[in-house]
């Protein structure tokens, strides 16, 4: 690729470079064209085009893997003027899946018939990733252990510097917008728990999982009961010779918002059922009914907002339903109902389905403890209580870094580093974009629809608002937009407002406030799922600062004419209706 001083392809249509005809014979006009002067020749060449965009995105999970279809797919017109690359710096598509429990993990341009339970292991959800991959050409444009090292804007050039490094080798390439489709729950956080390290048996972490590790007849110390930990205490306990320790800090809400069997339609105590022969054939035959049985589903969990609001009736009518479902997964075992129930709202936390967990307590097996950790020594976790659990495997389930800091260098406008300025807290424009930062957006910035309704249909709206503002830059002959900071500040200050009216703001630890009792809520959109569709279903350009490569606003029309126009065979009345 060019270096930062190389000329930028422009189309012939900058200040600079911008010629009219006079006499025949194109001279410049450095930006300056008399009312009488105003016809370019008239070829395709000057007619009205976009521009060629380079537009690289970072990461091929679920966020990557949905742009790509938007550009090959939903779009096909952008592959005209969008090259398009993702950088993926791990060796396959789709990260790594230890465990999923959600039911709605499927893209939604490709929904899969033949899950074989309702809540989807994460092996089988990484098979369902690679071969929709594969079936839809999304592969087509990813390079596979390329990691990015710093992302660094030129005003001059109207571009990023994106810097790359594959198998030791270091180098630069340029981009008119990158997308980052990173995430916020990728880079696990070991906890801070003297002695950790010194442990001599089996350590590893949850985001990290082992596979070919052994946990058969080992002593097992699971530490956290957050979603990660709800999910791997379970399969642990049913191991053959297994003796599991859960180390909780606090209780947490683990129920079904809405059983299986609601949604299946069939009767089943079954946490997490298997889908039947039958059901898995219907699907397959009549995809009517398998968008059906997804619209119930997401229906059904849009309809659920309203048990979030504070002191509402629903949120009252969940935490005694919860409250009892638990109890009665428990065996209404005193000891384990006061230190696993929670006093504060549901959905304070994350609510984790957890199928098993609860169960998992009650067998001989399986213990918990919500004495505070002290140290680790070689062969031990030690606690407040004086106790020292031997054990021979500790695992942590004890999550993310979820500040949103950025782990490698990304340098804005007057150099400003986003994670200097998201030191102290995250904010963003409709969690897709920041201010100083020209032509970057994110996938699940900063209060994000991560806590209700369907993730990945949120990814989606997410790529087509993307999709408008690129679509918008090619066509415009745009240099940068922009969030205006004021933008980004009333758009913090109205979800701090809602988030008051709501459970996430309540009285407990949650990573949606970044692992603070009375902390900002950063993780979570202030409203609905449905809500935050209506407000990026459209770019509000009124929110953004807009720099043109021309001084003249209007000179990205050209020569008067439409491109298609000197084409002999083009249909020139298409918008003909009836």
């Amino acid at each position: 690729m060019p270096g930062p001083d190389a000329e930028v392809p422009t189309n012939g249509l900058t200040d600079d470079t911008y010629e009219v005809q006079t006499n025949g014979e194109p001279r410049k006009t450095n930006g300056t064209i008399p009312q009488s002067d105003y016809n370019l020749p008239l070829n395709k060449e000057y007619a009205y085009t976009p521009r060629k965009l380079k537009v690289i995105t970072i990461g091929a999970g679920f966020s990557g893997l949905i742009i790509a279809h938007k550009f090959q797919h939903r779009y096909p017109e952008m592959q005209e003027y969008v090259d398009h690359t993702i950088l993926e710096g791990h060796s396959e598509l789709g990260g790594t899946w230890l465990v999923n429990t959600y039911p709605l993990k499927a893209f939604p341009f490709d929904p899969n018939p033949d899950w074989s339970r309702f809540y989807s292991s994460g092996p089988e959800i990484q098979q369902y990733i690679l071969r929709t991959a594969r079936k839809w050409n999304l592969d087509r444009d990813v390079k596979l252990n390329h990691w990015v090292k710093e992302l660094r804007w030129f005003e001059d050039r109207g571009q990023w510097r994106v810097t790359i490094e594959n198998d030791g080798r270091r180098w630069e390439e340029y981009a008119d917008v990158v997308l980052s489709g990173q995430g916020v729950l990728v880079h696990h956080k070991w906890p801070q728990i003297p002695g950790l390290h010194d442990f001599e048996g089996h350590l590893t972490h949850s985001a990290n999982w082992e596979h070919d590790y052994d946990y058969s007849n080992k002593r097992i110390a699971v530490i956290g009961n957050g979603s990660s930990g709800i999910q791997i205490v379970p399969q642990m306990q049913k191991l053959p010779g297994t003796e599991v320790t859960n180390f909780m800090r606090g209780p947490t809400w683990v129920y079904y918002r809405v059983p299986p069997s609601k949604h299946l339609g069939r009767e089943t105590d079954d946490p997490n059922p298997d889908y039947t022969d039958e059901e898995r054939r219907r699907w397959r035959e009549d995809p009517a009914e398998l968008k059906k049985y997804r619209k119930g589903m997401i229906h059904r969990t849009n309809k659920a907002f309203k048990m979030f609001v504070r002191e509402s009736e629903g949120a009252k009518d969940a935490m005694a339903f919860a409250a009892e479902q638990m109890a009665a997964k428990l065996n209404h075992d005193p000891e384990l109902c006061s230190k696993l129930i929670p006093n504060w709202e549901v959905g304070c936390r994350r609510i984790t389905p957890g199928p098993g967990y609860l169960e998992s307590l009650t067998q001989p097996n399986c213990h918990l403890t919500n004495s505070k950790i002290t140290h680790i020594s070689k062969n031990a976790v030690h606690t407040e209580d004086g106790k020292a659990h031997e054990v021979d495997v500790v695992v942590c389930a004890t999550g993310f870094d979820v500040t949103h800091c950025p782990k490698y260098p990304i340098i804005g406008q007057h150099s400003t580093d986003l994670a200097q300025k998201w030191s102290r807290e995250p904010e963003s424009y409709m969690s897709v974009a920041v201010d100083k930062m020209p032509n970057y957006f994110l996938m699940m910035g900063p209060n994000a629809v991560v806590g209700h309704g369907s993730l990945v249909e949120a990814l989606n709206w997410t790529g087509d608002y993307f999709c408008k503002w690129i679509h918008k830059i090619a066509t415009e002959d745009i240099k940068s937009v922009v969030p205006k900071s004021s933008a980004v500040e009333a758009f913090v200050r109205y979800g701090d407002a809602i988030h008051e009216t709501l459970v996430w703001r309540g009285n407990c630890v949650s990573w949606y406030k970044n692992g603070k009792v009375d902390g900002r809520v950063t993780a979570l959109f202030g409203g609905s799922a449905l809500l935050y569709k209506k407000l990026i279903e459209e770019i509000r350009a009124e929110d953004f600062e807009i720099e043109y490569r021309s001084k003249n606003n209007f000179r990205f029309l050209g020569n008067g004419f439409m491109a298609e126009e000197y084409d002999d065979d083009a249909d020139l009345s298409w918008y003909i209706e009836k």
